[in-house]
């Protein structure tokens, strides 16, 4: 379905996707109120608004929308009128806040592949597995009272450092990460305050997030040796993706690739070690399907969601092990499946190995000016990285 409040834009979108009608059957309406009366008659997989909508404001809509059909994607598309404080509060309520002018190949990849992905975290395999995992860990509280926080563009580096101090554990741990191998800074930091005026806002997000995750849900090795493959993934998709929004973005899903492993390690120990044992004949993500019905990515995926995180993440987690077969796009989700071909690569032999060589120089060609040699120098073991 496609809503517009601007009859210009409206015919430019049917115009726009005339080309996919024998794929799509299309919806498109000019208010929130007619939209709504398309979504209680029809099943609709996905719903593109522009910014410029009549009746209900958009806000308000797409979070109806969530909470009443929450399968149906959500894709916002935005001209330069709106601000980027305005895309931002938009983006907690799609799935993709896209800017105009709409390229139809873009839209028809977004609906495709997030309706995939909502296929399968919704799956009925993947809601057994998460039953028999028991009460699932709640987002981490100090990450969630971050986000909040942030939210609001005129949020303070202080407020910030107040809300990390709240939490002692959390505090000393951050500056353990933070003063490891994986950041090379050139001197010690002292302080979440020191911290956060050195690194900024999006980056002490991340690094809680890592220490709520790992040190919260679990313990001893194996969680150890998730944080360390965690950190040093994250720090390649920093290095792939830069020091931009979709940088930090990406070095969130760097450390939750794998967080549906750490919970089958943790909630469904003697599993695990089934699955350690069937890994010698057959791949990882075949051994989880065949003991559990779903693998670790599609049950991170499911968490994520859960969660209520961004679908930039919940897609990238839920296809890491998943590569698109053909050209793919500069977004969160191809970086990290290049990433994590990578790492697999150092480990792998025989056919496997050429195999994910392959997927990687196709991936690789979606990013010609990153130097592949520094990414993977961040995927190298490193002794003493968290002391």
């Amino acid at each position: 379905m496609v809503l517009s409040g601007d009859v210009q834009v409206l015919e430019g979108l049917r115009r726009s996707l005339r080309v996919f009608q024998n794929a799509w059957a299309t919806h498109f309406v000019d208010s929130t109120t007619e939209a709504l009366g398309v979504l209680a008659l029809h099943p609709v997989e996905a719903l593109i608004c522009d910014s410029k909508v009549n009746g209900l404001e958009l806000e308000a809509f797409l979070a109806l929308v969530r909470e009443q059909w929450p399968t149906v994607v959500r894709a916002v598309l935005c001209g330069t009128d709106v601000k980027p404080e305005q895309a931002l509060r938009l983006a907690r309520t799609a799935h993709q806040v896209l800017k105009k002018p709409l390229i139809p190949g873009q839209m028809f990849d977004l609906v495709e592949r997030a309706s995939m992905v909502l296929g399968l975290v919704r799956s009925d395999r993947v809601k057994l597995v998460l039953t028999k995992l028991g009460s699932l860990p709640a987002l981490p509280v100090t990450y969630e009272k971050l986000a909040e926080l942030t939210s609001n563009p005129d949020v303070s580096l202080d407020e910030v450092a107040t809300v990390v101090e709240r939490d002692p554990a959390v505090t000393a741990n951050v500056l353990k990460i933070i003063n490891s191998a994986y950041f090379g800074l050139p001197r010690r930091v002292s302080s979440v305050r020191e911290t956060v005026k050195y690194l900024g806002i999006q980056p002490l997000k991340n690094i809680v997030l890592t220490v709520e995750v790992f040190e919260g849900m679990a313990s001893g090795p194996t969680a150890k040796d998730l944080q360390m493959s965690a950190l040093a993934r994250a720090c390649a998709m920093r290095e792939l993706l830069g020091r931009t929004s979709m940088g930090e973005a990406a070095f969130a899903a760097g450390i939750l690739a794998d967080i549906g492993q750490l919970l089958i390690a943790t909630r469904l120990p003697i599993d695990m070690a089934a699955i350690r044992r069937d890994m010698a004949t057959q791949s990882q993500e075949d051994a989880e399907r065949a003991r559990l019905g779903s693998s670790h990515a599609e049950l991170g995926g499911a968490l994520l969601s859960l969660w209520n995180l961004p679908s930039a993440l919940v897609e990238a987690v839920t296809l890491h092990h998943s590569p698109p077969a053909a050209a793919a796009s500069v977004n969160v989700a191809t970086a990290l499946a290049l990433v994590c071909a990578m790492e697999e690569e150092l480990h792998a032999e025989g056919a496997r190995k050429v195999e994910l060589s392959a997927t990687i120089a196709r991936l690789a060609e979606v990013f010609p000016t990153v130097n592949l040699q520094a990414v993977r120098r961040q995927l190298a073991p490193r002794e003493h990285a968290v002391a």
